[in-house]
Formats: C-alpha cells, sequence, structure tokens
C-alpha cells in the first residue's frame, strides 16, 4: 500500500528505495491518514509531482513533520518571501530544513539583514538558493553578519552574500583548517581575508583543491604569490580543463618567444574560451600548428621538441 502510494505520486522504484533506506519506518506509516494527506497538499499548491519526488527522496524527513502546524504554514509563509511556488520548489531541492525551522527566528535574521542594507534582491537570492544560510539562531546569524561587515564586506554589494553563504557553510575549526592551508604558502592571515574579500568563493574550495591549486601556480609554473592573490578567483578554475591547458598554450608560446612575460597571468585565465582560443590558439596556428593539439592535452612540450631543462626555470608570463 505504501509503495503503490509512492507510485502513484510519480516516485521511481529507485526513489522509493532511497525513501525506505532513510526512513524505514515509512513502512509502518499509515498511507491514507499520515502520507496521503500531505501528498495532496504539495500537489494542490503547485509542486509538480517530479520534483516533489525528488525533494522527499532526499529528505523523507519533512513526511514526519505536522501537515498543519509545521508544512502548510512553513509553505504559506517561505512563498511569501519568494514569491512564487517556482522558487520554493528551488529551494526544496536545496534544502528543506526551511520546512521545519523556526518560522519567527527565520524572520528575524531577515529583519537582520534588511537593518544592515542587504537589498531585497539578494535577501531573495539567499532564500532562494542558499536556504540553509538563513535558518540559524538569529544570535549566532547576527555574529555572523557581524563578523564578515568586519573583514571589509559591503551589506549593499553580492559580495557580501557570498561571503555570508561561505563562512555559514563551514563551523570555527574548519574556517581555521582553510586559514592554515593558505598560511602554509606563506600568506598571513590578513593576506587570506584580503583574497576572501576579491573572491569570496575561494574559502569554499576543499583544503585538497586549495594545495593542488597553489603547489601548480607556485611550484610547477613559478608564479609568485603576489600573482595569485591579485586575481584569487583563479583558484577556483579546474586545474584539468582550464588552468593547465591554458599554461601549455602560454608556455610554447613563451617559448618560442611569441608571448611577451608581462601580461597579467590572472587575466589571461579568466578570458571566456572564445577570448582566449582567439588571442593564443587561432592567433598563432600558422606559427605553432600544434598548438590547439597542446591546448586538448594530445601532446606536451617534449613532443615539440622541449627538454625539461628548457623548461624548468623559466616563469611562465
Amino acid at each position: 500500500m505504501i509503495l503503490t502510494l509512492f507510485r502513484n505520486h510519480g516516485f521511481t522504484e529507485t526513489q522509493i528505495s532511497m525513501l525506505i533506506r532513510k526512513c524505514p519506518t515509512l513502512l509502518l506509516a499509515k498511507p491514507t491518514e499520515t502520507l496521503l494527506p500531505k501528498l495532496e497538499f504539495f500537489h494542490s499548491v503547485g509542486v509538480q509531482n517530479s520534483d516533489l519526488a525528488k525533494i522527499l527522496s532526499r529528505d523523507p524527513g519533512v513526511l514526519y513533520s505536522s501537515l498543519e502546524n509545521q508544512i502548510i504554514p512553513a509553505f504559506i509563509f517561505f512563498k511569501s518571501l519568494v514569491g512564487t511556488v517556482e522558487n520554493v520548489v528551488i529551494a526544496l531541492k536545496r534544502q528543506t530544513r526551511f520546512l521545519k525551522c523556526d518560522m519567527q527566528n527565520l524572520a528575524r535574521n531577515i529583519g537582520t539583514l534588511r537593518e544592515n542594507g542587504v537589498p531585497e534582491s539578494n535577501i531573495l537570492t539567499l532564500l532562494t538558493y542558499y536556504p540553509k544560510t538563513i535558518t540559524p539562531k538569529n544570535d549566532r546569524f547576527k555574529q555572523r553578519v557581524g563578523e564578515i561587515k568586519q573583514m571589509g564586506f559591503d551589506p549593499s554589494r553580492c559580495p557580501f552574500v557570498i561571503a555570508l553563504v561561505g563562512l555559514s557553510s563551514m563551523n570555527e575549526s574548519t574556517w581555521k583548517q582553510k586559514l592554515e592551508a593558505f598560511g602554509s604558502w606563506g600568506l598571513s592571515k590578513d593576506d587570506t581575508v584580503s583574497a576572501f574579500r576579491k573572491y569570496p568563493w575561494c574559502m569554499l574550495l576543499s583544503e585538497k583543491k586549495i594545495m593542488g591549486q597553489m603547489d601548480f601556480l607556485l611550484n610547477k609554473m613559478g608564479w609568485e604569490l603576489a600573482d595569485i592573490m591579485r586575481t584569487p578567483q583563479i583558484l577556483g578554475f579546474s586545474l584539468e580543463k582550464r588552468v593547465i591547458p591554458r599554461c601549455s598554450v602560454l608556455r610554447v608560446l613563451q617559448l618560442k618567444g611569441l608571448v611577451e612575460r608581462d601580461q597579467s597571468i590572472g587575466s589571461v585565465l579568466i578570458k571566456s574560451n572564445e577570448s582566449f582560443m582567439e588571442k593564443f590558439v587561432k592567433k598563432y596556428e600558422k606559427e605553432v600548428p600544434q598548438l590547439l593539439d597542446v591546448y586538448k592535452g594530445k601532446i606536451g612540450l617534449p613532443e615539440l621538441g622541449y627538454g625539461s631543462e628548457e623548461v624548468s626555470g623559466r616563469k611562465l608570463l
């Protein structure tokens, strides 16, 4: 009976298995008295069966909440904040916590953002795409907002919101570990916070990602810390898909004397794919016919006749 109920509401066999694996006690629930009214409510307010199946299979705990006392008032309140059912669904797919949180506390946190000058459009972004960020207890939330302001973020600008998302996603211990990861490469706390202001996502990178990027950029490419800190967003790029292919092309061009060293490496790496291809690949395809293959990783410097002694010790750009 339980399984049939979920199948009739658009759940795939895989999603049903996830539901039961996460909450096996659902098999003991009364389908028509406990589960069906909740499924019917979501359907009545415009949540598609396919979306609801994705949401509940990820967090079946929602089905244990009271329909009248928690789910309905929370849904209505959240919709009043984000405007549309579509935005509520986006938020639910990311985090169902707001359906189970203290709505008065959520309202106080939104009030805190408004008091600090955060634009309504940025509050809407937080609620829709990062709802977990606004659910902590108000005292803790105020503390985080204050910490971010002390770091020099302007609440009226988008980087403030990104910084709030980042700081809210980790505890104090994790924050310290990220500082230590950057510190191991010679960056002071002030240097790291400065990079955080320029590119708030850098503190959301894993320690493995931070160490891998710094090792490649500093040790293998021979850049200076200042080169990276001027454009810290390059730390967020994929080594395999962006940094290494572009650096390989640039190194070949440098070794052939076709590229000057006074270019900003950050500006090169942040260019769009189309712009990079036009300026550094297509422009020199006559002088270096194999350049596209270098970019795609099909051939390396040895195949072009360069030995390790010619490449080592050269700082790119």
